[in-house]
């Protein structure tokens, strides 16, 4: 399994896991993934610095080829962004994703938020599984939002809200990298994504549903391009998120879906985690979707808080499908088999 970081720098991330180096970082990832897997990175790359007066990052090629490299590689079954952040999408006409066609078993993608344009492409091609989830730099933000959140509802986890998101980052590190070699090795369980129905109604006789999509704002810059493929809307369902963003913009971001198409040629439409700082989003990107919606077509519009720039998020397998099982008239949930995720042995 090789780690990447093609988006934002790992270094605050570091510095909040208390450690020291790329190096200790990928030997923490090894010991909590075991055995089955050989963690590799490129460290100079997990080491690299930022600055937006320069551009953001000046490592451009070396990111692309460390994507290409591994994606032409056999040995590697997985590649783990460690956090989202910006920079990415610019780098995609450097990587030669033909590449892909000569493996002789499939690799998969983790990651989000910024790395929905590469989970997306390489969740497309027969030989990729491209996942949405959370890379385990998210768990600093994640982790102190949702106690945030829980005690502006109440119902406090602790006295200090930072210390207590502080103490749970190592230990939710290490189970979200057990969960991953549990289920890149076919031993995790069976993932499901309980969504509510907000618009219309799932049609009777849809008994899976494909997704497509991620977060909203990277999503549109595909639009257009030769990667357009890769997100392809036709009868999937659209998958969309996003936080800390003006609900001015993300209209322009809808619009440009539904100026595309991508709304009337759509299965349906599944709302992940949408907020700005403590403001619940969903509901005000519910009613700007009301004008983005096609006319005349009663479109499912349903909703998860388990996807998105929220913790806990579960994983969500693109281009692949899952069962879905109306649990009541305003409950789906969206099923996908253990084996879906299974990287070992698979020719």
């Amino acid at each position: 399994m090789h780690l990447i970081a093609p988006a934002g720098v790992c270094g605050p991330f570091l510095t909040k896991l208390e450690c020291d180096t790329p190096e200790a970082l990928v030997a923490m990832v090894q010991r909590a993934i075991g055995p089955t897997f050989t963690v590799t990175a490129d460290v100079e790359l997990l080491a690299a610095m930022e600055d937006e007066s320069r551009g953001g990052r000046t490592d451009d090629t070396g990111r692309a080829a460390d994507i290409q490299a591994v994606l032409a590689d056999d040995e590697v079954v997985a590649l783990l962004a460690i956090r989202g952040g910006a920079w990415l999408t610019r780098i995609l006409p450097h990587i030669d994703f033909s590449v892909l066609g000569a493996r002789r078993r499939r690799v998969a993608v983790w990651g989000f938020s910024e790395l929905t344009t590469l989970v997306n492409i390489v969740g497309h091609h027969p030989n990729g599984l491209g996942v949405y989830d959370m890379g385990p730099a998210f768990l600093a933000y994640g982790l102190r939002h949702y106690a945030q959140m829980a005690r502006l509802e109440g119902t406090p986890l602790a006295d200090d809200d930072a210390a207590w998101a502080r103490e749970r980052l190592r230990p939710e590190f290490d189970a979200f990298h057990r969960n991953l070699g549990a289920m890149l090795h076919g031993d995790g369980e069976a993932v499901e994504i309980s969504a509510r129905i907000e618009r219309g109604a799932v049609p009777s006789g849809c008994s899976t549903a494909s997704f497509v999509g991620g977060n909203l704002t990277v999503l549109s810059t595909l639009v257009g391009t030769p990667f357009e493929p890769a997100i392809d809307p036709d009868g999937k369902w659209l998958l969309l998120e996003d936080y800390n963003d003006k609900p001015e913009r993300l209209d322009r971001f809808l619009s440009h879906l539904s100026l595309a198409g991508y709304f009337r040629r759509s299965a349906g439409v599944l709302l992940g985690d949408f907020h700005f700082g403590e403001r619940d989003l969903l509901p005000t990107i519910l009613a700007i979707l009301d004008y983005h919606l096609p006319a005349g077509r009663s479109l499912p519009v349903l909703s998860t808080r388990q996807i998105g720039h929220t913790w806990p998020m579960t994983p969500l397998p693109v281009h692949t499908p899952a069962e879905v099982i109306v649990t009541d008239e305003d409950r789906v949930r969206f099923v996908f088999s253990p084996h879906v995720f299974a990287m070992i042995d698979v020719e």
